[in-house]
């Protein structure tokens, strides 16, 4: 009972390890990641407008 008490400890610690350690790299990942300038969502939904694409590879390549 004992040895079966322990291993569910230590997979649940590791488990909680391993969620700790992907939740603070996804989190250092999302932070590294920065927009340049202010987006306007009203541009951002003009994707009829001809120059659409040159506007979001300009967005895509800011600060490059």
């Amino acid at each position: 009972m004992q040895k079966t008490f322990a291993i569910t400890a230590v997979v649940a610690v590791l488990v909680a390890l391993a969620a700790a350690g992907s939740l603070f790299a996804l989190s250092a990942i999302s932070g590294s990641h920065q927009t340049c300038g202010k987006v306007n969502q009203a541009d951002l939904r003009a994707a009829a407008a001809p120059d659409y694409g040159k506007r979001l590879e300009q967005l895509a390549r800011c600060g490059r």
